[in-house]
């Protein structure tokens, strides 16, 4: 690596981006400063959401590579829930579904119909009448921000919040952009919300984070060259000998599986950035007295998939696209469904880690009881898994094999974003994956096989049929609906916004 190999890829945004801190630096003397630092009342939020953060990529979660050192401190020092399901493998209907507590099919920001493609039709929006917890917040006296670096964000969600903003920079200057803001209005009660996307396409670490995890190839004798790194900023092409990770062959060929590690290297250098971004703003958040009255979460939307479940990919062939087991929104296996979330702060209980099975729409209900606002509003569920619940008042695993959740919960995934609708029920350790009318796809047992790699609906039927029982119930109380909303074509959605997605790798 000579420098930044992705120099050429970034200058623009970059120059944006001195530009635009030059102009704050300016602004910044007429802008006072409202920090009430140790104020007394309703405690702050500050939520730092990372796009396409796997669980299993950190090293609170045991993985060796060093890419997450604060968080693993934040880990230590807050609460951790160490098993969550997102409620989409995808961004747009599993922030929906975290923020709103219902599962995609009730908000119903995302996509519906047997066979779902985002590259020829955009998602619906979130619906007007779901309430977030920004609009929680904001009735009872709190002000409210999202800065968000992920355009499908602003597909309902961001709307929810009195001040919202999309920009296209790193984490470290979204951030900033972020602190600034609470900077200058932080004397009343407030929710901030940050959504970093760095470790999603196209993904570009700084060389400070790139390079451990080069040295880390250098001992299998792996020297990836700057035209391979930029090129697999996405997921290869001719500058890595012809080899596309969503096109390689299975099995892998030592070309590809080069390929690969290089790619993991890449967004494990994403993480590790991400991550001491997200330790100096903790720092900069006690600097100015407000650790005292503020609670900081971090979670993520959904993971990854490198070639993780490439075989199965192969046998379904289910996906519309000329790409097979890269990426995200494709699946519900668990390198894309199970996602990291921890919170420090007052009111939360320090040390402890929480092992039992819990949602991602579990979060907005269990922040505001931790910010001891009024209950956040939920709908009934009808059956199991459709609606989160409060997990503040939970004892930790260890102590009580499912905290004060009962020990038989149903857990879902819905929401793709390619290929057939597929949807996940889990239960316990079982996890079936299954089309919403029921021709099951595979069943796992968690406990003995973590990566999901045999398929037990041979072996254990009465299992398979528990879950698919549980499946027809909530068809009948919740229909399939095909209404594919206002916007049918990507021509109807606004220039600017297909644009951003683009830069993102969503559309073409």
């Amino acid at each position: 690596m000579n420098g930044d190999p992705y120099r050429p890829l970034l200058w623009r945004k970059r120059l944006a981006s001195r530009l635009r801190n030059v102009g704050d630096t300016v602004l910044r003397p007429l802008r006072p400063s409202r920090i009430a630092a140790r104020r007394s009342g309703p405690l702050n939020l500050l939520a730092l959401a990372v796009d396409t953060l796997r669980y299993d990529h950190l090293g609170y979660a045991g993985y060796a590579p060093a890419t997450s050192a604060h968080l693993d401190r934040l880990a230590d020092a807050g609460t951790c829930f160490d098993d969550v399901t997102a409620a989409s493998p995808w961004t747009l209907p599993s922030f929906a579904s975290a923020l709103s507590g219902v599962v995609p099919s009730l908000h119903r920001a995302g996509f519906t119909g047997p066979v779902l493609d985002m590259d020829s039709q955009p998602p619906r929006r979130l619906e007007r009448s779901v309430v977030t917890l920004a609009t929680h917040l904001r009735r009872h006296g709190y002000r409210t921000a999202a800065f968000y670096s992920n355009q499908f964000f602003a597909f309902g969600l961001a709307e929810t919040f009195d001040r919202h903003a999309y920009f296209n920079v790193p984490a470290g200057d979204l951030t900033a952009i972020a602190m600034e803001w609470i900077r200058r209005h932080a004397d009343r009660p407030f929710f901030c919300f940050v959504l970093l996307n760095d470790p999603h396409e196209p993904t570009t670490p700084p060389p400070a984070d790139l390079e451990p995890m080069l040295a880390t190839l250098l001992q299998h004798d792996i020297r990836p060259s700057d035209a391979e790194l930029r090129a697999l900023a996405g997921w290869g092409g001719p500058a890595t000998g012809g080899v596309h990770l969503g096109r390689a062959p299975q099995p892998l060929t030592p070309a590809a599986e080069r390929v690969r590690q290089i790619k993991l290297a890449v967004y494990d250098a994403t993480i590790r950035y991400v991550d001491r971004t997200i330790g100096a703003t903790a720092e900069q958040l006690a600097e100015w007295g407000l650790d005292a009255n503020t609670l900081l979460t971090v979670f993520s939307d959904h993971g990854e998939e490198f070639l993780d479940h490439a075989t199965e990919a192969g046998a379904w062939n289910h996906d519309p696209r000329d790409l097979r087991a890269i990426g995200h929104g494709h699946t519900q296996f668990q390198e894309l469904l199970h996602v990291p979330w921890l919170t420090t702060g007052p009111n939360v209980p320090a040390g402890v880690r929480h092992r039992e099975p819990v949602s991602l729409c579990d979060f907005a209900p269990t922040m505001a009881e931790w910010l001891g606002v009024e209950p956040f509003a939920l709908p009934p569920a009808a059956v199991d898994g459709l609606v989160g619940r409060s997990l503040a008042g939970n004892s930790p695993a260890d102590s009580s094999p499912a905290g004060s959740s009962p020990a038989d919960r149903i857990l879902l995934a819905e929401a793709l974003a390619y290929g057939p609708d597929l949807v996940a029920i889990r239960q316990e350790s079982w996890k079936l994956i299954a089309t919403r009318a029921g021709d099951v796809f595979g069943l796992y047992d968690l406990a003995t096989d973590p990566h999901e790699k045999t398929d037990l609906t041979a072996a254990r039927p009465d299992i398979a049929r528990h879950l698919l029982a549980h499946l027809a119930a909530w068809r009948v109380v919740n229909p399939d609906d095909d209404d594919p909303g206002s916007a049918t074509s990507w021509n109807d959605v606004d220039t600017t916004v297909r644009q951003r997605l683009k830069d993102l790798g969503y559309t073409d």
